[in-house]
């Protein structure tokens, strides 16, 4: 028959031996983190600088100070590290549109701060952002992409905001209950990219916009927009 063991009677533990062993746990995911940290600092200064397509995993390990080991022990490829800073990217430059929101202004200028918001958040990110539509219109569904759809989300939460300012302004009455505000949300989407890829294009060498050139184009293209709608 099997005998239990009394607790009491077996040896204590060595305390000092267990928490040396918590403690080099601890400081390995420490360590893991502040890499994982460096590696994606690093690959948003390249991607910024060079697009995703010229930025190797080598050059970021070696611009993180890291080995290519080091890189792919935190991601699976260059597509995944990529994908995380697309996606906090996406946050932070709809965040800026969405606090831009002001219901004291009229319709024009209302959409007109809330784009403007969302172009000065993504000044500094402009090649990062545009490297990911031309990754996505490039490779498409291949296995190349892995996840790389929410690459398109960028563009969907853009026209969600101003959806969602158009229909706060037909519920007010601004706009006719018969307007087309979502084929309207997809023109004004279509004009946030298309100003901020010529606006890159012409930018100088720091990669700063013209923001006064844009804000004039913005208005007139928002203007006509907004005088269809009201029109339908």
């Amino acid at each position: 028959m099997y005998e239990s063991i009394e607790l009491k009677n077996l040896p204590p533990l060595e305390s000092p031996v267990h928490e040396d062993a918590s403690a080099s746990l601890g400081s390995r995911a420490r360590s893991k983190a502040r890499n994982r940290l460096k590696i994606l600092a690093s690959a948003t200064a390249l991607f910024r600088e060079r697009g995703f397509e010229a930025a190797t995993l080598r050059d970021i390990a070696r611009h993180a100070g890291l080995s290519t080991g080091a890189v792919f022990a935190n991601f699976s490829d260059k597509s995944e590290v990529f994908l995380l800073i697309v996606v906090d990217e996406n946050t932070r430059v709809i965040s800026a549109m969405r606090q831009a929101y002001d219901e004291s202004l009229d319709l024009v200028t209302r959409l007109h701060r809330q784009l403007m918001a969302g172009y000065e958040a993504a000044q500094v990110n402009a090649r990062l952002i545009l490297s990911a539509f031309v990754m996505k219109w490039s490779h498409g569904q291949s296995s190349l992409t892995n996840g790389i759809n929410e690459v398109a989300k960028v563009s969907d939460l853009v026209r969600h905001a101003l959806l969602d300012t158009l229909k706060a302004a037909q519920d007010r009455k601004e706009l006719p209950a018969t307007a087309k505000i979502a084929c309207a949300a997809e023109v004004l989407e279509d004009l946030c990219f298309a100003n901020m890829r010529r606006a890159f294009q012409t930018s100088d060498d720091s990669g700063a916009f013209d923001m006064d050139k844009m804000a004039k184009s913005l208005t007139t293209q928002i203007q006509l927009v907004v005088a269809g709608l009201k029109a339908a």
